[in-house]
């Protein structure tokens, strides 16, 4: 209720506000008697420096989102990315007829976007093996550990930029789910659950290649070896954990990553009580990407994926690393390609400060990693020179 109150009281300010610029630019009066101009009250426009930010560091949740990145690239910038996948699929229904031992269960893997980290003209290779313990999607973070038996070879392929991949799986791996299917009994589903645990497909550190599958038309399927009717099969579950080597460390620059290694907090609080009772118009942060240093760390042919967007949230829950997440962003950044910039517009929480009360003071700064993609790039801190270091721009009406 107190939030509700807040954000009424600062929605009026900024009508006051827009209703105080129209007084600005009031036109001459038509009457032939008297006519006038309304004299304009001063706008100012005030640059200030932001140095509160404060680095932080967390895993992420990296199941069920909507890209499942897997593969291994060695980064001249950023570092090593170890990428292993994990994808169970769903059991089919009972009330299908049986399936017979010449069925062979297959995995569809679907690129179409072709979204990529690392070098588009290398052959990235994988192997596929039987996961041997339980894990659910919704829980899993990029730091677990998955077991999964590396003795028995469950399928393998290559991928060179395809569209899409379809991979045999082996023989072993095809019985074992072909058990569950034809299995009549009511504790079925829970026996599949307790008993199968899916697949992992792990990237060959030789490649120099991540792929990120789109997973909501990838699947799997039965093909029947003497018929060769097809069976579609829906993923029920998936995910993908996270190895790092040769992690960055940047001197005089800010450093995000989508997998939320690197992020930070700001606190305007300070900025806030220097402004007083002001009336803020705008209030804008700018952060200026280092592309000189990103672009150039990027060899010919070699790709990562576009950064367009940060995130800026407001959080106060006790669930901090889910919420860091998946709540709703508050302020997105844009980039601006003219300046190089990241612009995100904070006039709200601004003004929340200086006449309304806060739920939480502190604002973080991340690249969101809900999409699956891997991101990383590297922004001028305050050491820069003024032209680059992050800024806040304030529009202030003057009274």
């Amino acid at each position: 209720m107190q939030k509700s109150i807040s954000k009424a009281a600062v929605t009026w300010r900024l009508i006051l506000s827009v209703l105080l610029i129209g007084s600005f630019i009031s036109c001459e009066d038509t009457n032939t008697v008297g006519g006038g101009v309304v004299e304009p009250s001063e706008i100012r426009v005030d640059t200030i420096y932001i140095s509160d930010f404060n680095q932080r560091s967390s895993d992420m949740y990296s199941g069920q989102l909507s890209n499942m990145p897997i593969g291994y690239y060695s980064d001249q910038l950023f570092g090593t990315f170890n990428s292993t996948g994990y994808i169970r699929p769903s059991l089919l229904s009972s009330s299908v007829s049986p399936v017979n031992d010449t069925t062979k269960l297959k995995l569809l893997l679907e690129n179409k976007t072709f979204l990529s980290l690392g070098d588009t003209t290398s052959s990235a290779n994988y192997s596929i093996y039987k996961v041997t313990e339980r894990w659910r999607g919704r829980t899993l973070l990029s730091s677990d550990n998955i077991n999964y038996d590396e003795l028995v070879l469950a399928g393998s392929f290559t991928y060179q930029n395809e569209e899409s991949i379809t991979v045999d799986l082996s023989d072993s791996i095809s019985a074992e789910y072909i058990r569950f299917v034809n299995n009549e009994e009511d504790d079925r589903d829970s026996l599949y659950n307790a008993e199968f645990f899916g697949l992992a497909i792990v990237p060959d550190e030789n490649s120099s290649q991540i792929m990120f599958p789109d997973i909501s038309s990838s699947r799997f399927f039965f093909v029947d070896g003497s018929s060769n009717d097809t069976t579609l099969l829906t993923v029920a579950d998936y995910g993908f954990t996270l190895e790092r080597q040769n992690e960055p460390n940047f001197a005089d620059r800010y450093y995000l990553n989508s997998n939320l290694e690197s992020y930070y907090s700001l606190n305007f609080g300070e900025i806030a009580s220097a402004i007083g009772s002001k009336n803020i118009l705008n209030a804008e942060v700018y952060l200026y990407e280092d592309t000189t240093q990103v672009n150039n760390s990027l060899p010919n042919n070699h790709v990562r994926p576009a950064l367009n967007l940060i995130d800026m949230k407001s959080i106060d829950d006790s669930e901090f690393k889910y919420e860091l997440q998946f709540s709703g962003t508050d302020y997105f950044g844009f980039r601006d390609s003219t300046e190089n910039a990241f612009v995100l517009n904070i006039t709200t929480h601004i003004n929340e400060y200086l006449f309304g009360d806060l739920e939480s003071e502190d604002l973080y700064l991340i690249i969101n990693p809900n999409g699956g993609l891997l991101k990383s790039s590297v922004f001028y801190d305050t050491n820069s020179s003024d032209a680059l270091k992050p800024k806040l721009i304030l529009t202030i009406a003057e009274q």
